[in-house]
């Protein structure tokens, strides 16, 4: 296996064990899809926290748009339609993210972070309260799931493997991506942006360019939500959900390829498991995300590395 391509190998190879495993648990069908479009949405944001050094906090306002975008097209543009709509919303979360991004990105650190927060809160206070276009409290229902080349995207199992093959290609994109010019410009940036301005780079551009693709991606992944469970409401571009979504990147692992994918992942199997057992489950995720923010900052994908290291220790120089 050449080394470069690893991680889409192992990326595809999740893809197909997922659903496979999942049932073994109890889960369904519906579960494994959740787990596919957490993780674009997880690894959209890493592209923005991880790899670029922006800690945003309303990044959930993304993906709770993306879902409106492609609801409300179908429904006045678009109707029985759904390529069109994911279309549509990937290009309308990429134009409202280059104005967002050109204003917040003149602000650093805390403020930065702060002002994604705000962000967040002003989506969902607009979209709990502009109740005759957004639906409000009750939230946009009325979406449907069409046939696209001659396969009924209504059943749960073809809508999966449609989800899986978008991921894929996301994955496959960002991959690229993240190995071009511009992603070691990026890492560049995050580890010390002075010296990357002094060497004549606009690290303004580079980091609204990264900005946009990170939501565009993540808008993405709440697009494809909305068609998976038929409904549009304002839950996601909550602040709470915002924070769901940076703990997935933090227990998966920040600055890791697939570390977010791997936190998505176990934020729907804690969902799902312990969501039996109590309703009270968000409170023990949260312990969980300080449990790994103390002991392990490098998330599960640090845990795997030291266990690989202390089966299999790295061969002594000397």
């Amino acid at each position: 296996m050449n080394p470069k391509h690893q991680s889409l190998w192992i990326g595809a190879a999740a893809l197909i064990i997922t659903p496979l495993l999942l049932p073994l648990l109890g889960l369904t069908t519906t579960s494994a899809t959740d787990v596919v479009i957490y993780a674009i949405a997880a690894m959209g944001l890493n592209l923005l926290v991880g790899y670029t050094g922006l800690t945003s906090f309303g990044h959930g306002a993304w993906f709770g748009v993306g879902a409106y975008a492609a609801a409300l097209s179908q429904k006045y543009w678009f109707p029985g339609q759904i390529v069109l709509p994911l279309l549509f919303t990937i290009a309308f979360i990429a134009v409202c993210a280059a104005l967002v991004g050109f204003l917040i990105l003149r602000r650093r650190g805390v403020y930065f972070s702060l002002l994604t927060l705000a962000l967040s809160a002003l989506t969902f206070a607009v979209a709990f309260r502009w109740t005759d276009f957004t639906g409000g409290e009750s939230g946009l229902g009325g979406i449907v799931r069409p046939v696209v080349a001659g396969i009924d995207l209504d059943q749960s199992l073809a809508y999966l493997v449609f989800v899986s093959l978008i991921a894929f290609a996301v994955l496959y994109c960002l991959h690229r991506l993240i190995r071009s010019p511009f992603g070691h410009t990026i890492v560049a940036i995050r580890e010390n942006e002075q010296r990357a301005r002094f060497q004549g780079y606009a690290t303004i551009v580079y980091k609204l360019q990264m900005f946009i693709i990170s939501a565009t991606v993540t808008g993405l992944a709440g697009a494809l939500l909305a068609f998976h469970h038929r409904f549009a409401s304002a839950e996601p571009t909550s602040v709470a959900f915002s924070g769901e979504l940076l703990a997935m990147v933090v227990i998966g692992g920040m600055r890791s390829f697939l570390g977010p994918a791997l936190g998505a992942l176990f934020y729907i199997l804690f969902r799902e498991c312990l969501s039996i057992w109590t309703e009270n489950w968000l409170l023990w995720f949260g312990l969980a995300f300080v449990g790994f923010i103390l002991f392990s900052p490098t998330g599960l994908v640090g845990i795997w590395r030291q266990l690989l290291r202390r089966l299999k220790p790295p061969a002594e120089v000397g």
